[in-house]
């Protein structure tokens, strides 16, 4: 029987607050897993903790920095110590602010590089010092749509996220040789989304400079997607289940188009 089953597994999940690692973590959570929800804001991480532990599932929150190399050492840190290992490492944490490219400041370009790039970076240095050791993990980083093609609006955005397509690529490699898998999933529209603080949400952006009504614009961009519905955060999380699974042993290196028929790569 071919099952995908996380009983004894522990999953760190960064960015479990928001939309798309909250799904994730309700999806390996429901496989079995004990999952870490660490975000940045300790009452969103509290939350989608205390929401899976009333479900009867294994979960404890982490209030995580991850522009904070200290702060992911020190987590990395005490999870092996209570649990005895990471399992899976799913990068799920980033910013987005979307604006006309001539309007980007620099700060805004570093910041986004910061969170988006650099943070998986030692996220993943960190966990692999303990994957190594026992020759076993998998690690998962959420890229986007946008690793795969610019755009005038997401130039910061996408630039990290092209950025981050090169580095799960090589840290693949480099840790392929310890038996430990590397991939990436690039979500298409994820319903949480249309409406995400940073930046005002894609669709109130597109609005604002178009002058069209955001229903409108919504409608069009459900209709522009080949199985004409949005994704969802547990969406991306069957995905990232199945690349942490045992089924998916002989694949590392690659980048997962999850967007319902938008990008064909």
């Amino acid at each position: 029987m071919i099952t995908l089953d996380m009983t004894g597994k522990v999953t760190l999940i960064t960015g479990a607050g928001g939309g798309i690692g909250g799904g994730i973590a309700n999806v390996f959570a429901q496989a079995g897993a004990k999952v870490y929800t660490a975000d940045l804001e300790r009452e969103v991480a509290q939350a989608k903790a205390d929401q899976l532990q009333k479900e009867g599932l294994l979960a404890e929150a982490v209030e995580l920095d991850v522009t904070r190399k200290a702060q992911i050492d020190a987590l990395v840190e005490r999870i092996v110590k209570t649990d005895g290992k990471i399992d899976h490492l799913i990068n799920c944490a980033g910013i987005m602010i979307s604006k006309p490219y001539m309007e980007t400041t620099d700060d805004e370009f570093r910041q986004i590089l910061e969170v988006n790039l650099i943070s998986v970076h030692n996220c993943c240095q960190a966990v692999l010092t303990q994957m190594i050791p026992r020759r076993e993990g998998k690690i998962v980083n959420i890229l986007s749509a946008s690793s795969r093609m610019g755009s005038d609006f997401y130039s910061h955005y996408s630039s990290s996220k092209f950025g981050l397509m090169g580095l799960t690529q090589s840290i693949g490699l480099a840790a392929a040789r310890h038996n430990i898998n590397v991939n990436g999933i690039c979500p298409g529209i994820v319903v949480t989304q249309l409406g995400e603080k940073q930046g005002g949400g894609l669709v109130q952006q597109m609005a604002r400079y178009s002058g069209k009504p955001e229903e409108l614009l919504q409608e069009n961009i459900r209709k522009s997607i080949p199985l004409r519905r949005f994704q969802s955060g547990e969406d991306i999380g069957y995905t990232a289940l199945f690349l942490c699974s045992d089924l998916a042993a002989n694949i590392t290196c690659q980048a997962i188009n999850v967007c319902g028929g938008m990008r064909m790569n």
